[in-house]
């Protein structure tokens, strides 16, 4: 303020001078230590709401991740309730099948497979609603030699006639431990 009085002096009213400048100054203008002090305080203050903005993002990539995984556990319960129902459903047809099949037995395995296949089909179709097992079954396996017969030996279609070459038959031979032809 010193300046000032200098600068004021030998004008006319220098002292109203100065006292109003002294007043406009006093409440227009902040001194250096308080406008620094306000300056880091600010400061700080937009380091900190940074730091909330960039949590409010990973809070928000957060939920993102927890919905998905939210869906993804919700697609693979009623997945594995599909897969139980289903799995229930073969095992309440397996028992009718076995019902209908009674006492007769598979010529093999993959025969049975392949009419239990035949039947889980037939069971749901609108042709046989209204029909027992046993019939449909009989519709699948009629005239067909599914089933062991113990009083009739299992057809085999021939296999045909060979025909070998001399050499092709001598190899053969010789794997076999025969004498050769000449």
């Amino acid at each position: 303020m010193e300046w000032l009085k200098e600068a004021l002096k030998g004008l006319e009213n220098a002292q109203e001078l100065e006292k109003k400048i002294a007043e406009g100054i006093g409440k227009n203008f902040v001194a250096r230590a308080d406008f620094n002090a306000l300056n880091s305080a600010k400061k700080g203050l937009e380091a900190q709401l940074l730091q909330l903005q960039e949590s409010s993002v990973k809070e928000s990539d957060f939920k993102q991740r927890l919905e998905e995984l939210e869906r993804k556990i919700a697609a693979e319960k009623d997945e594995t309730k599909r897969k139980e129902r289903e799995a229930d459903q073969e095992v309440y047809l397996r028992k009718r099948f076995d019902q209908a099949v009674g006492e007769n037995k598979w010529r093999d395995e993959l025969t049975e497979k392949a009419v239990f296949a035949e039947f889980q089909n037939a069971v749901v179709m609108d042709i046989n609603k209204g029909k027992e097992d046993q019939e449909i079954l009989e519709g699948l396996t009629k005239d067909k030699n599914y089933y062991l017969n113990p009083n009739r030996p299992i057809e085999m279609p021939s296999m045909g006639r060979v025909s070998l070459t001399k050499v092709e038959e001598n190899k053969m031979r010789a794997l076999m431990g025969l004498t050769l032809k000449d």
